[in-house]
């Protein structure tokens, strides 16, 4: 067995009275975290062992391995070289190297988790997303927010401290960088209700500066707008925004809402069914991507 830190040292540790500084993190679980869970899980199996057997074998709780299988512990390179060793895998030739790498990868701090909060999950699974449905009855959606606009945004939050408002802006403006990404932006597709590009946020000035960014977003090749105007009635969602997030390699998508009372993070194959075709029903209502442009323009000439 290769002496490295790793998980089985937690116990060694504790029995000799050691404290670890640097246990896994037990975080929500990610498509990244949850892909290499994924594949230590089949390298188990190919190996005929049971997930109590590779406990007794690396000397750590059954469930331990069965929460580094499902990604909710983001495992360090010792606990994940510990493991193909007792799956007898090599570490210096793939798949081996490849699964050190994304353990490696994954312990890396991201720029959100020093934000903490409501958002730092979310933000998350929009960095690893390939693609974002979004709808939003009220306000610009964050990726194609100005930063006048976000400042203002946060001000209706009620949030009073200057440095936590400018923090909270910077880390908007970081987001956005997923749009522009390479090789691989996030391919954005938004639906607007004509309410939120006529609410006033910030005053007439940041809002005709809100709707000429959102005319220069939609030049982008990734990006898609539509906007669904007031005629169109009564929808499947007209009482929350909410967004559909997919990501690569087979993993499944994620829908997301946030309500005043906390976010909803559905991941069961009936709830995004569900979500899905409140989507198709919106786009279906909305505007083309041309129209709605060409609308968006009308709005600013009225507002200058």
């Amino acid at each position: 067995m290769i002496d490295t830190p790793s998980m089985c040292f937690t116990a060694k540790r504790k029995r000799a009275g050691v404290q670890n500084h640097d246990m896994p993190r037990f975080t929500p679980a990610t498509p990244r975290s949850r892909r290499l869970g994924r594949e230590l899980r089949k390298l188990r199996e190919a190996k005929g062992l049971t997930g109590e057997a590779t406990a007794e074998i690396v000397d750590c709780s059954p469930s331990r391995i069965s929460r580094i299988e499902s990604g909710e512990i983001r495992p360090r390179a010792g606990d994940v070289m510990e493991l193909l060793v007792a799956y007898g895998v090599r570490i210096d030739e793939e798949p081996g190297t490849s699964l050190l790498d994304q353990a490696r990868a994954l312990r890396e701090d991201g720029w959100w988790q020093r934000l903490g909060g409501k958002y730092a999950t979310y933000i998350a699974y929009e960095i690893e997303a390939v693609e974002l449905k979004n709808f939003e009855p009220m306000l610009v959606p964050g990726l194609l927010q100005t930063e006048s606009y976000a400042r203002e945004v946060n001000v209706i939050g009620r949030e009073t401290d200057p440095d936590t408002i400018d923090q909270r802006v910077a880390a908007r403006m970081t987001r956005q960088e997923v749009l522009r990404r390479q090789p691989n932006p996030l391919r954005m597709h938004a639906i607007l209700s004509e309410a939120s590009l006529r609410t006033e946020v910030g005053g007439a000035d940041v809002l005709r500066q809100q709707l000429d960014h959102l005319v220069a977003q939609s030049r982008l090749p990734n990006v898609t707008i539509q906007v669904l105007r007031f005629e169109a009635g009564a929808h499947l969602a007209i009482s929350s925004g909410f967004a559909l997030l997919s990501f690569e390699q087979d993993e499944p998508p994620l829908g997301y809402i946030e309500t005043l009372a906390g976010e909803l993070f559905l991941e069961s194959s009936r709830d995004l069914a569900r979500l899905s075709a409140a989507y198709d029903n919106l786009k279906t209502l909305a505007r083309s991507p041309a129209e709605s442009v060409t609308f968006i323009r009308e709005l600013i000439k009225h507002a200058t």
